[in-house]
């Protein structure tokens, strides 16, 4: 079963989420572990691209938006996508959309990051259910 932590900002809004998880994936490319980060479109997933080249100035993480489901370079440690994750990605995956992300089998971590709109707490409720109800040891950490 996975770990899951619902990380729960006090902003809403598309900026917080995406800021928020810029710092979550800085702290694991320092720890020297890949991710996958599951979006819900393109659209999203250029965005939090856009946002990782710009959000520190001092900070590098070496990353692309997953096409092929497979990175381009060895050096890729964070891969961004609408799809199932790579195997060598699904150790930990940040969730960013407001459902499940498909196939939870081989992924030790999933980081749910939730804004503070209603709507969006509402359906992370849903998820927690879920996960708990599937036997799946859940943290919520509030920002």
């Amino acid at each position: 079963m996975a770990r899951i932590e619902f990380h729960i900002l006090s902003p809403s809004g598309d900026d917080a989420k995406l800021r928020h998880t810029c710092q979550v994936v800085e702290q694991l490319y320092q720890q020297q572990k890949p991710v996958f980060v599951y979006v819900e479109s393109d659209a999203t997933a250029q965005k939090l691209d856009e946002v990782l080249w710009s959000f520190r100035d001092q900070a590098f993480i070496p990353h692309e938006v997953c096409t092929t489901h497979s990175p381009t370079h060895s050096r890729i440690s964070v891969l961004i996508g609408t799809g199932n994750a790579p195997t060598a990605y699904k150790a930990i995956l940040i969730n960013l959309t407001d459902t499940a992300p498909p196939q939870l089998e081989n992924t030790a971590q999933i980081i749910e990051i939730v804004d503070a709109s209603p709507t969006h707490k509402q359906l992370a409720r849903e998820r927690y259910k879920q996960y708990r109800d599937q036997g799946h040891q859940l943290e919520t950490i509030n920002h």
